[in-house]
């Protein structure tokens, strides 16, 4: 059973691009040292075995340890040097007892080939929580935390791994350690549950960030393939690293689009074997690290944190001599040459040259114009007038106009919201999505005008000024590609699913020319439905808030024209009667007086579901 420990981490890390037939063990052991390599091992256990205890596992971390020390000896064991996939699931089904507790027969009765694939689908289906539970208050959490760091920390790489099986090793040690820094900070203050709260908020905030943006990923590359993948990571890493030559970022991004297959499918022996061959690669050539200040800094972390970094980075300083803007048509005969001979590669330079230049745009704002502008080089390339053809095509598209544009736009949303209650923009999100989409139900309508608050509230408070843009469009299109993946766009509308199956950067524009669906028919709603009492009186703020948008939702989705000002006056009246009747000595009595009093009113007003609970701030602009 001492191999099962040390295989269940190199199937999630196999730290060697080369050939199998080395010391892969011994390799991993002195790169991650002890600690890191105890973590993985525990990382990969936890997410291939997920109904053994931690208890279970730590014999198996201790006889990995040994065995990593064994590797690393003059004469280490044959088994050092065997194949890890075949040798892990051949050390699983070894054992009848994690066999049966872990649901695994099936798997080990197929022969090796198909094994691993089941062993793969098998993970895949394995169940996920999203959420990070705090179990004990912040007291009992430092006090186990001061008593033993390390095993703290354990406990929690154990139980995130068990409720994320899909994510990557290294996304989940980065996770860990940002929570060992929470603690590490608020357990030495007095008021340790306060600064628990506050920093637990901004850091549960960041993990759901980044699983959202890997799901999201394999999301994109799944419906649109490797080459919509290949544009979004040759802008990501090009604007981070505006010093690498094209040639060099091509190299790059093809090796980081190689993992991303793997990566999504749960095959973590190729997906951690292309990664780590990637950071090596990267982080030996001195060449590009000369000139990326933000590279070389992350090359210098240990293995086990050098890939987070990389992604986490900021842009780079831009090269000197570096043209303010690309201007196309200067070398419009060159691009014409290459766009006839090999068109990814003409689209790559393109891409690549505007986004060196413009850390501030989005991905997606890049993407649409690559895609005018491929139409245009397909349209005149050809032509002995090229030139002309091309800038005929391309006027009105200008990218840095398009950028310029988008960056305003947030900017008068980071506005509004600013402006606004996070209450009433929340409110006012449910408001404008009820009315293009009535046919959802109410989770999903309250979770996408919740996400987009999020989003906004994050973006225009972190990423202040042009920034806002890739900051915002990117999780918000992050926000469409889950909805679109995980319902059945067509059992919305027929304009969401025609949004859902446009390209992948047109899907936001595409929802936001969506106009308020008028031809969905509401349930019929009856009076004995319009119900308001006491219980609002001693609500908390959040539900009152979600009390406030189910209604909003009854409201809207039974007309979906209603106007703003229609919405404005049903919510004075009820905020007039709910501060009324919640100060009366009998609120029970008040509240069925004045229901009955105005009843008719707002029924008439469209629904008996009025409960707004704050006036709703009318905006014109929305995401």
């Amino acid at each position: 059973m001492q191999w099962l420990s040390v295989c269940s981490l190199l199937v999630l890390l196999s730290v060697s691009a080369r050939s199998q037939a080395q010391n892969q063990i011994c390799t991993i052991f002195t790169e991650a040292k002890e600690d890191g390599f105890k973590s993985l091992i525990l990382v990969g256990l936890s997410q291939n075995l997920p109904d053994s205890t931690l208890g279970d596992l730590v014999p198996l971390i201790a006889e990995a340890l040994a065995m990593g020390v064994k590797c690393c000896s003059d004469a280490p064991p044959e088994d050092c040097e065997r194949d890890v996939a075949d040798l892990f699931q051949s050390a699983v089904c070894s054992s009848e007892t994690l066999v049966e507790k872990n649901h695994l027969k099936m798997c080990c009765e197929k022969t090796v080939a198909e094994r691993t694939h089941c062993f793969v689908d098998h993970k895949a289906k394995i169940p996920r929580d999203l959420s990070i539970k705090a179990e004990l208050p912040a007291a009992d959490q430092c006090e186990d935390f001061k008593k033993d760091h390390k095993a703290f920390v354990g406990r929690f790489i154990f139980k995130f791994s068990k409720s994320h099986p899909m994510l990557p090793p290294h996304v989940i040690l980065a996770i860990a350690k940002g929570y060992g820094g929470v603690l590490t900070t608020c357990c030495g203050e007095a008021e340790a549950q306060t600064c628990f709260d506050t920093k637990k908020a901004t850091f549960q905030h960041a993990v759901s960030k980044r699983v959202v943006e890997l799901k999201s990923l394999c999301i994109v590359h799944k419906k649109y393939g490797d080459r919509v993948v290949k544009a979004k990571k040759l802008i990501q890493y090009s604007q981070k690293m505006p010093q690498a030559s094209f040639q060099e970022m091509g190299g790059m991004v093809d090796k980081i689009v190689a993992t991303v297959a793997p990566c999504c499918s749960g095959d973590m022996v190729t997906c951690m074997k292309e990664r780590k061959a990637l950071v090596d690669e990267v982080c030996a050539d001195e060449s590009v690290l000369s000139r990326a200040a933000g590279l070389s800094a992350c090359c210098k972390e240990d293995a086990v944190h050098r890939g987070s970094c990389v992604e986490a980075m900021k842009p780079d300083a831009k090269p000197d001599g570096l043209s303010e803007h690309y201007d196309v048509h200067a070398d419009i005969a060159a691009v014409c040459q290459t766009f006839t001979k090999t068109p990814d590669v003409a689209m790559g330079k393109l891409v690549y040259e505007i986004s060196v230049r413009h850390p501030e745009s989005s991905q997606q704002v890049i993407l649409r114009f690559a895609k005018v502008a491929e139409q245009a080089l397909l349209q005149c390339c050809d032509k002995e007038d090229h030139a002309d053809c091309v800038k005929t095509s391309l006027a009105g598209s200008e990218v840095d106009q398009k950028i310029t544009d988008e960056i305003d736009y947030f900017k008068k949303m980071c506005a509004v919201e600013n402006a606004m209650s996070d209450d009433s923009f929340e409110k006012s999100m449910m408001v404008y999505y009820t009315r293009i989409m009535p046919q959802a139900s109410f989770e999903q309508l309250h979770m996408v005008s919740e996400t987009v608050h999020d989003v906004l509230h994050a973006c225009c408070k972190d990423e202040p000024g042009h920034f806002v843009l890739p900051c915002a469009e990117e999780k918000l299109t992050d926000a469409i590609d889950a909805t679109c993946d995980d319902y059945d766009p067509s059992s919305i509308n027929p304009h969401i699913a025609h949004c859902c199956n446009q390209s992948y950067s047109t899907r936001r524009p595409c929802i936001l020319a969506i106009q308020p669906d008028t031809e969905f028919m509401p349930p019929k709603l009856e009076a004995s439905s319009f119900h308001m009492g006491p219980e609002l009186c001693t609500k908390d703020s959040k539900e009152l808030l979600l009390s406030g948008k189910k209604l909003l939702y009854g409201v809207v989705r039974h007309k979906t024209t209603i106007t703003e000002d229609h919405l404005k006056t049903i919510s004075t009246k009820y905020h007039s009667m709910k501060e009324k009747c919640c100060a009366a000595e009998d609120q029970a009595a008040c509240f069925t007086e004045e229901v009955n009093t105005h009843r008719s009113t707002l029924i008439t007003c469209s629904n008996p579901f009025i409960s707004i609970v704050e006036k709703i701030t009318q905006s014109t602009i929305l995401p």
